[in-house]
């Protein structure tokens, strides 16, 4: 009879823990990491990662659950409850090398110079003269008159 209270007291304890724990959401892409609730959503972009620390208590490593937190300058996620989450750091401190590489990458060929386009306008203009010359509305000759002006 004195069990029944605690044996109750024990599942609803269980339900709501695995249903406060079903209405979170982590997303993980190749390019950040997403944490959704019903309140919030918070975004860290993988390149921003500074620390990347693991938390377990004895009973976690038992169970090889735990905390995993990802810190920037400015704010972190915890992601809490990860199963072998050893094995999930090392996967987002590769997945965080390789977007910091990618953005190295494009650094460096956004910083190659490109051939000085024409001034703005230009090939519009032309475009406008070749209408005219096709609708007829303009002479040959006038044509290649005024597209001398755009070739030099």
């Amino acid at each position: 009879m004195l069990l029944v209270p605690v044996l109750g007291i024990g599942i609803a304890v269980l339900w709501i823990v695995h249903t406060r724990r079903k209405q979170v959401i982590y997303e993980v892409t190749d390019r950040q990491i997403e944490h959704r609730n019903r309140k919030i959503s918070q975004k860290i972009d993988l390149a921003n990662v500074k620390t990347l620390d693991v938390k377990q208590n004895w009973l976690d490593k038992k169970f090889g659950i735990g905390d995993l937190t990802l810190s920037t300058e400015t704010r972190s996620i915890t992601l809490k409850g990860q199963s072998n989450p050893e094995k999930l750091s090392n996967m987002i401190s590769a997945a965080v090398r390789a977007e910091r590489k990618r953005i190295d990458e494009l650094s460096h060929v956004k910083n190659i110079p490109e051939d000085e386009p024409p001034p703005p306008g230009t090939l519009d203009k032309l475009d406008y003269l070749t209408g005219l010359w096709q609708q007829g509305l303009l002479s040959d000759e006038d044509f290649k008159k005024e597209k001398k002006h755009f070739e030099s």
